[in-house]
C-alpha cells in the first residue's frame, strides 16, 4: 500500500455539497469510518462549487490524487469538464457520483465520457466514496502488492452503476472486518500491521476484456470472482451490444483453470440458476430483497472469511470452529479423515489462511493434496507441524503484548503493562531477537533452539501495587528489610494482574523462576548485581495452589525491590519458564536459591 489517495477535489454545487457533507461533516464522517476499519491517514478533500472553479484550482497545480465530480455542477457539463481536467491533470481519476435516474444514465451512455474513469451511484453513505478510494488504491498498489509480496485478489465483474455502487461498499466492509479480526493473532504493533496491509486487494472489471486480463495477470493471486451472467466485451462498447452469457463463458474459463476456486454468479433471471448450478458455481438473484446477506454469507463461507468451519461430510452439520490460529491447530488436529481430505481437496484450508494475510503456511498448503487414506495422518501431522512452527517463528523476536484472551503456548515472549522491561528481561528479549533475525530457531534438522518461555511484568503494575495497598510510607519510613516484606507478602495484587498470571500458568506447565529485572543490576557504571533473589516455584496440578506460590514470590520479589532500591527503581519482573525439571522443581516454595550475594538472606546453593 505504498501509493495511496492523499487529496481529492470534489466539484459539487452547495445542495449537493450540503448533502454529500451533512451539514460540513463529510471529513468526519470519513474519519470515523476509517478509524472505526483501523485505518489511517484520511484523505485532505478541497471543495470547488462548479466546475470553472474546479478548473482554476487544477491549474494552480496544487496536484490531486482523485476528483470526484456531481452531475450538476454549472457552466462546463460533466462530460466537457472531464476532458479540460484531463488535460491538466492526465494520470488523476475522475469519478462521477450522481443519484440513480435512467434519465441521467441514458445521457451519459449517449455523451462523450472518455474523461470519466468511473461513475457510481450516491445512495447518500459515505460507505461509497471509501469503496471509491480503496477501489484506486487497490489498483495502484495490485501489481507490486500481489505479485510481488503475495497479497490475494477478489474480482469483481460487472458493468451496473446501481450494482457495483452496491456490491463494493459491502466488499470492502467484509474485507476490513475480516482483517481486524486477522490481527487479533498479531502479537505486536508491527505485525498487527504488517497484517492490515496485506488484506486482499478488490478489483473491478466492467467488461469481458477486463475482467480477462485481471484473470490472467492475478490467477495465482485471486481467492473468489463475483460476476454478472451479461456484460459487454470491449471497453467502450454501447450497453445494447451486452454478450448476454459472457459471465457464463467466464466462469468457464476460470473452471477450466482452477475448478476449485469459488465463483459467485449473480443475474436478474432467476432461470440461471440452474445454470449456476450445472457449473458448479454459486448464484444469487439481483432483484433478491436479502441480495446483500447472500453475498455476504456466500463470501463468508467459500472466500476463507470469518472463522475456519468444519462440516460433517454426510450431513453438513458443523463440526468445528476456529477464529484464530491457535484454534486451527487444534481443530486441524482433531477433525475427521473425510472432513480433512475435503477441505484440502477444496483449497478451502489455503483460502483461509490468505484471507488472514498469512501468505507464508498459505503458500504450503496449497498444493498439498490427499490421493489416498493412507496419506492422511502423514499430511495431518505434515500440517500440524508446519502451524505449529509457524506460531512459534511469529513469536520468535517478538515481545507481544499479553492477552489473556489469546495467549496461548506458542508465544513465547509476552509483556504484562506498558512501562520498561529492565536490564535482564531485556536481555532475553534480546537473546530472543537474535534466532530469529539468524533464523537459529530451526537451523538443525530436529532441534529447536528457545530462550525459556518468559512473561515480563513491567513498572506499571509496581507501581500500582504500591498504591492500591496503601505502600507509600515505605519509601521514606525507616523500617527494616523485613519489615518491608512483610508489608509486601501481606498485600493483594492488582486483579488483572491475578487473572492474567492465572492464564499465564494454565499455559505453562513446568517450574517458574520468579526475578527481578532491575536496571541498576544492568547499569554499565553503577552495578548493583547479587543483591536480588532467584525464587523457585514448583509445578502443581492445582492451579489455585500455584496461582497462591506465584503471587507470594512476585509479592517477596517486590518486597526485596523496595527494599533494596525503591527510591532508584527500574522496571520489571519476568517470569521465565525453566525447560528442563531437574533438581529446581524439587525446591520449596518459601526457600530462596540465591545466585548471588544478598544481604541478611541465607543462601540455598545446589547439591
Amino acid at each position: 500500500m505504498a501509493r495511496r489517495i492523499r487529496r481529492i477535489l470534489l466539484v459539487c454545487n452547495n445542495y449537493d455539497s450540503f448533502s454529500l457533507e451533512e451539514d460540513g461533516h463529510i471529513e468526519a464522517l470519513i474519519t470515523q469510518e476509517y478509524s472505526e476499519l483501523n485505518l489511517s491517514n484520511p484523505p485532505a478533500i478541497v471543495r470547488a462549487e462548479s466546475t470553472l472553479d474546479a478548473l482554476e484550482v487544477l491549474k494552480e497545480g496544487k496536484g490531486f490524487d482523485l476528483i470526484i465530480t456531481m452531475y450538476n455542477v454549472g457552466k462546463f457539463d460533466v462530460f466537457s469538464f472531464s476532458l479540460k481536467a484531463k488535460k491538466l491533470a492526465p494520470d488523476t481519476p475522475i469519478v462521477l457520483l450522481s443519484s440513480f435516474s435512467r434519465e441521467i444514465y441514458r445521457k451519459i451512455a449517449e455523451c462523450d465520457h472518455a474523461g470519466i474513469d468511473y461513475v457510481f451511484c450516491w445512495n447518500n453513505s459515505t460507505d461509497v466514496l471509501i469503496a471509491i478510494i480503496k477501489l484506486l488504491e487497490d489498483k495502484l498498489n495490485a501489481e507490486h502488492d500481489c505479485l510481488e509480496m503475495g497479497a490475494r485478489v477478489i474480482l469483481l465483474v460487472e458493468d451496473s452503476v446501481r450494482y457495483y455502487s452496491t456490491y463494493l461498499p459491502l466488499l470492502y466492509r467484509l474485507v476490513l472486518q475480516q482483517n481486524s479480526e486477522a490481527v487479533r493473532d498479531a502479537l505486536n504493533e508491527e505485525q498487527q500491521f504488517l497484517r492490515k496491509r496485506a488484506r486482499p486487494k478488490i478489483l473491478m472489471a466492467t467488461c469481458y476484456d477486463e475482467a480477462y486480463d485481471y484473470y490472467q495477470k492475478y490467477k495465482s493471486n485471486v481467492i473468489g470472482i463475483i460476476s454478472d451472467i451479461g456484460f459487454v466485451l470491449h471497453k467502450g462498447d454501447k450497453p445494447e451490444q451486452e454478450k448476454i452469457d459472457a459471465g457464463i463463458d467466464l466462469c468457464r474459463m476460470v473452471r477450466n483453470e482452477d475448478p476449485m476456486l469459488p465463483f459467485l454468479m449473480q443475474s436478474s433471471q432467476e432461470s440461471m440458476r440452474a445454470v449456476a448450478e450445472q457449473l458448479g458455481v454459486g448464484f444469487v438473484h439481483k432483484r433478491s430483497k436479502t441480495l446483500t446477506q447472500e453475498v455476504s454469507e456466500y463470501i463468508g463461507r467459500e472466500f476463507g472469511f470469518g472463522d475456519f468451519v468444519v462440516t460433517d461430510p454426510d450431513t453438513g452439520l458443523v463440526t468445528a470452529r476456529a477464529r484464530n490460529l491457535y484454534e486451527f491447530e487444534q481443530v486441524v488436529a482433531g477433525m475427521s479423515d473425510r472432513a480433512l481430505r475435503e477441505l484440502a481437496d477444496k483449497n478451502y484450508i489455503s483460502r483461509w489462511l490468505y484471507g488472514r494475510g498469512i501468505f507464508q503456511i498459505g503458500d504450503m498448503f496449497r498444493p498439498i493434496r490427499i490421493h489416498s487414506d493412507e496419506d492422511v495422518a502423514h499430511v495431518r501431522e505434515m500440517n500440524l507441524r508446519m502451524i505449529r512452527d509457524y506460531r512459534i517463528s511469529q513469536g520468535l523476536g517478538v515481545v507481544a503484548r499479553f492477552d489473556p484472551e489469546s495467549y496461548n503456548d506458542a508465544i513465547w515472549f509476552s509483556r504484562i503493562g506498558s512501562g520498561s522491561l529492565g536490564g535482564k528481561a531485556r536481555g532475553l528479549a534480546f537473546l530472543n531477537h537474535i534466532l530469529q533475525k539468524y533464523d537459529l530457531y530451526d537451523k538443525w534438522e530436529d532441534v529447536r533452539v528457545l530462550v525459556p518461555r518468559t512473561l515480563v511484568i513491567t513498572t506499571e503494575f509496581f507501581d500500582r501495587f504500591i498504591r492500591e495497598n496503601g505502600l507509600k510510607y515505605v519509601i521514606n519510613a525507616d523500617l527494616s528489610d523485613a519489615e518491608i516484606l512483610s508489608e509486601f507478602v501481606a498485600s493483594t495484587l492488582p486483579q488483572e494482574l491475578t487473572e492474567a498470571l492465572r492464564v499465564f500458568i494454565r499455559n505453562v506447565r513446568k517450574p517458574l523462576a520468579v526475578r527481578s529485572s532491575s536496571k541498576l543490576e544492568d547499569s554499565y557504571y553503577q552495578p548493583f548485581a547479587g543483591v536480588y533473589s532467584t525464587y523457585m516455584i514448583p509445578h502443581t496440578e492445582n492451579e489455585d495452589q500455584q496461582l497462591r506460590l506465584l503471587s507470594k514470590a512476585i509479592k517477596r520479589e517486590d518486597g526485596h525491590r523496595a527494599a533494596g532500591d525503591l527510591r532508584q527503581r527500574g522496571p520489571g519482573l519476568f517470569l521465565p519458564d525453566l525447560l528442563g525439571r531437574g533438581p529446581l522443581g524439587q525446591f520449596l516454595p518459601d526457600r530462596l536459591r540465591d545466585t548471588g550475594r544478598r544481604r541478611g538472606q541465607d543462601r540455598l546453593r545446589p547439591g
